[in-house]
């Protein structure tokens, strides 16, 4: 059963959801953010580009976040904002007035998320980031985000770069194919984010190489590891180029 009904059952109503989603869609478009080639099939979905897969929900740790978890640990997620106040040293210390008792570390859900939780609560969390494309409905129908890929043909495929900024400084962003013969998003490669959040110039990625059958371009999604933001950076055409 799709996680809808798990929403509606949890929050009591499916408007949260969908105000929410249309509140992402406005911030995208602010932003710079455009449709990709899949926004047909975007809007056909129950919750937007960001409806999850079955069996999973919306973390929401913080405003805007649509990582796609269980809902245990949507549920753990907001006991954990409900208790992070009590968590903190009262009267601060060496990392601010978000410094935390001992025992106890900033969730980093992203990396303003300054909710103090167990250690095990932070690894959670890193661990779902990096889940995220896995976990949407559709990953190829995702906004089109601040990175951009490019194609340089060889005889095989070719060889697919990427620039681009509005990533969380000093992280690292993760690129997948989807639209090509595999059962989920297929890993190509990733980068290291530079300090001020760009992937500056363009960098090589990965050498993909065609693939027999491979009808159609292969839309490119984007991970930002450190917030599980997924978007689309663009298409490549290397998997149906042989020769």
């Amino acid at each position: 059963m799709h996680d809808r009904r798990s929403a509606v059952k949890e929050d009591g109503s499916g408007f949260l959801r969908r105000a929410l989603a249309g509140l992402i869609a406005a911030v995208a478009l602010l932003t710079g953010l455009v449709a990709t080639g899949p926004s047909a099939m975007a809007a056909d979905l129950p919750y937007g580009p960001y409806t999850c897969a079955a069996g999973f929900v919306w973390r929401e740790a913080v405003p805007a976040d649509l990582v796609c978890v269980t809902p245990q640990i949507r549920s753990q997620t907001t006991t954990e904002n409900s208790l992070g106040p009590s968590r903190r040293e009262p009267n601060g210390g060496v990392y601010g007035p978000d410094t935390c008792k001992q025992g106890y570390v900033w969730r980093e859900t992203r990396p303003s998320d300054h909710v103090c939780v167990p250690p095990a609560s932070r690894d959670q969390a890193r661990g779902d980031n990096a889940n995220a494309p896995w976990r949407l409905a559709d990953p190829g129908a995702t906004p089109r985000g601040g990175v951009s890929v490019s194609t340089s043909f060889h005889q095989l495929g070719g060889y697919l770069s990427a620039t681009g900024s509005g990533l969380s400084p000093n992280g690292v962003v993760r690129f997948y194919a989807v639209g090509i013969n595999t059962t989920g998003p297929y890993s190509l490669g990733w980068l290291n984010v530079s300090a001020s959040g760009t992937l500056p110039g363009w960098q090589y990625v990965a050498d993909i190489r065609c693939r027999g059958g491979q009808t159609q371009p292969a839309t490119v999604v984007v991970l930002d590891q450190s917030s599980g933001l997924v978007t689309t950076g663009g298409t490549t055409d290397a998997f149906r180029h042989c020769g």
